[in-house]
């Protein structure tokens, strides 16, 4: 599975047609909610869990805060990678996940409608309402988007 950049424009999982803003502001909830980056760990079980992640390994029953903090860790080391994960909310408003982490691209960019990670606890809550999975790449500069499945 590729993740160059051609792949991302056409791959975003929410399009105006998905009404995912219905009923929001968006660029209010963007101007209230930028993010600059991804959060560092205060906890070091966290850090330590963002380095055991690879491709073999699932993380389970994660915080989405721990999410946040497990893909700030990885980009602190790399911060010219993008992080692919598959996400199944374990909960309604996905506030608790499993993942795993499925590839790492070297060198990519984020498509230009990638979203701030100031909408991702909002965005993962609409997404575990569409499907009891999804796949999530992490880029720097607090930039995601989710993959159509």
């Amino acid at each position: 599975m590729s993740l160059d950049h051609t792949d991302h424009e056409n791959d975003l999982f929410y399009q105006p047609e998905d009404r995912y803003w219905d009923g929001h502001d968006k660029l209010g909830f963007e101007s209230d909610h930028m993010i600059d980056e991804w959060p560092l760990p205060a906890n070091l079980f966290v850090r330590r869990m963002a380095l055991m992640n690879t491709a073999d390994k699932g993380l389970h029953n994660l915080a989405i805060g721990d999410f946040l903090q497990i893909v700030g860790t990885l980009l602190e080391q790399d911060q010219h990678s993008v992080y692919r994960f598959l996400v199944v909310p374990m909960t309604r408003d996905a506030s608790t996940l499993s993942l795993t982490m499925i590839g790492k691209v070297s060198a990519a960019l984020p498509p230009l409608r990638a979203d701030n990670i100031g909408s991702l606890p909002m965005a993962f809550a609409w997404m575990a309402k569409q499907s009891s999975s999804f796949e999530v790449s992490c880029a720097a500069d607090g930039n995601y988007w989710i993959h159509r499945p």
